[in-house]
């Protein structure tokens, strides 16, 4: 699912009813990193957000909304052409998720969401 300045999220890789890798593309003319920062351009935290979310209703699709973020530590840089990998473990109220470039934790948290109903 290539789009022009957006991530690429591939189907998962494995996925349980409560798990799920999401493979995810960054690239080079990704709208986010405009500005973020000139001559050196990493993916910024929203942008991160964002395709944290798509991973995981790309792996759920029956996911409620989202009503926040906790828990979320930046780790290490994502950079524009890196792959990267979501890992993402749903419990009732919450995705927790893990995004990695290969062995490097870049970033961990928690996608708070509504019940479905909602």
């Amino acid at each position: 699912m290539a789009l022009e300045g957006r991530f690429r999220i591939d189907a998962p890789t494995t996925a349980t009813a409560d798990a799920a890798v999401v493979p995810v593309g960054v690239p080079r003319d990704l709208r986010y990193l405009d500005g973020h920062f000139p001559g050196n351009p990493i993916v910024p935290g929203v942008a991160q957000l964002i395709l944290v979310e798509g991973a995981a209703r790309r792996a759920f699709p029956d996911l409620g909304a989202t009503q926040g973020i906790g828990r979320l530590k930046f780790r290490a840089r994502i950079d524009p052409g890196d792959e990267v990998e979501v890992a993402l473990e749903r419990r009732t109220a919450d995705v927790r998720f893990t995004i990695r470039r290969g062995e490097t934790e870049c970033t961990k948290g928690v996608l708070l969401v509504a019940p479905k109903d909602e």
